[in-house]
């Protein structure tokens, strides 16, 4: 495999000393350097300026006739394409405070005159070698950049994907879920039609098809209006409360059914330094009820809820945790994409995590689920402390789906 031809090292010298110039382009030329040299600063800068090729090293002496060396490090530096370009100053001053004022200005190493042959080798090849080394450093800095807008922009197409794909699950479940009702009030509709047309209707008759009619409108209504939490478009109502306040509600209203039918004992702990927010009490208890229900119906008879919340710097954690089944792996990443359920029953339409989602974006808050390493499921909201809800802000009914 034949290696491509080594880079050129292009090294500028100024100085207005001839002698001094030319000995330093000779030393660096019989390295192999490629070596340009100026005795005006500003024909050097002009130069500088308009080069096409790639400058490795700049050598100047700090006493010049135009402009001093110290302005003429300045004014390399103030050009970004010689931000990083190493200075090397040549120069009969040997004073520390000179080599400081130096180094200041921009220069990155000194070296005195008379110049000594070695030391000046030495001084370059170090000098280059860090440039070298550097270059290396923002060549793969754009590498690692261009991999991460790469990975970036596939990452956002996965989301989009998964988007699409939650849209329609979501659109398959939504159409199984309104059919069922819809057949009902059709099937009610031809069965009156029928009873018309053979003059047979009575009020049993018609007792029985407004319950059923009734029942099937309700679940209708019961869908949209989980649909409307999850789009996380629609506040109820703000109002200034305690977390704890509502939680201790939920609990009273489960705890009787769950201990004597079940066999569930619920655990409550609550940080008394949890204070007041601005909430939608009603989306808030809507959704910890879901989690409840989802608790109870997880570990079906004999177990424990735990209710607990802590304040946690400027967040709220309210958790959810309790002894039953848990998630398969393959479900906990779909666990609050609507209508997708793990339940077996045919009333579950798979939207009750989903709405626990859709109250937590409502309230600026994050929600997980994950599975405790002693079993079951336990769920984590995090609400920020001193949330403060704009009503305004809220007043679209629309499915951001």
């Amino acid at each position: 495999m034949n290696k491509s031809r080594p880079e050129t090292v292009n090294i500028i010298v100024i100085d207005d000393d001839l002698n001094n110039m030319e000995l330093i382009s000779l030393y660096l030329s019989g390295c192999g350097y490629s070596v340009k040299s100026f005795s005006q600063e500003i024909e050097a800068l002009n130069y500088l300026q308009g080069a096409e090729s790639k400058i490795s090293l700049i050598i100047l002496d700090l006493m010049l006739t135009e402009i001093s060396g110290y302005e003429l490090c300045r004014r390399i530096r103030s050009n970004p394409r010689y931000r990083f370009t190493p200075i090397l100053i040549s120069s009969g001053l040997t004073d520390n405070k000179d080599k400081n004022a130096a180094m200041e200005a921009g220069a990155d190493d000194f070296i005195s005159k008379p110049i000594d042959r070695q030391v000046l080798i030495t001084r370059v090849r170090s000098l280059i070698r860090i440039q070298t080394l550097y270059d290396e450093l923002i060549e793969k800095n754009e590498k690692l950049e261009y991999a991460f807008n790469k990975l970036k922009s596939a990452q956002n197409t996965l989301i989009n994907n998964e988007k699409f794909v939650s849209i329609g699950a979501m659109a398959q479940g939504l159409t199984h879920e309104i059919y069922n009702p819809l057949t009902i009030i059709g099937g009610n509709l031809e069965r009156v039609s029928l009873k018309m047309k053979n003059g047979k209707i009575d009020n049993e008759f018609l007792n029985q098809i407004i319950f059923s009619t009734r029942n099937a409108v309700k679940r209708c209504a019961k869908i949209v209006e989980a649909l409307e939490t999850y789009s996380a478009e629609k506040i109820n109502s703000i109002e200034r409360t305690c977390v704890n306040d509502i939680l201790k509600r939920v609990a009273t209203l489960f705890a009787v059914k769950l201990k004597m039918m079940h066999s569930i004992n619920i655990i409550e702990t609550y940080d008394e330094a949890v204070g007041e927010i601005d909430c939608d009490q009603q989306a808030l208890q809507q959704a910890f009820m879901h989690l409840m229900n989802n608790a109870a119906e997880s570990i079906g008879e004999n177990g424990e809820i735990t209710i607990s919340t802590a304040l946690s710097g400027d967040e709220i954690m309210v958790r959810f945790s309790d002894t039953g089944a848990g998630f398969k792996e393959e479900d906990l990443s779909k666990a609050f994409d609507p209508f997708y359920t793990t339940k077996l029953s045919a009333m579950s339409a798979g939207l009750g995590l989903a709405v626990v989602s859709g109250v937590a974006k409502l309230h600026n808050s994050t929600v997980e689920i994950k599975n405790n390493p002693s079993g079951g499921a336990c769920v984590s909201l995090k609400i920020p402390a001193g949330l403060r809800l704009d009503e305004k802000k809220f007043t679209k009914n629309l499915f951001n789906l």
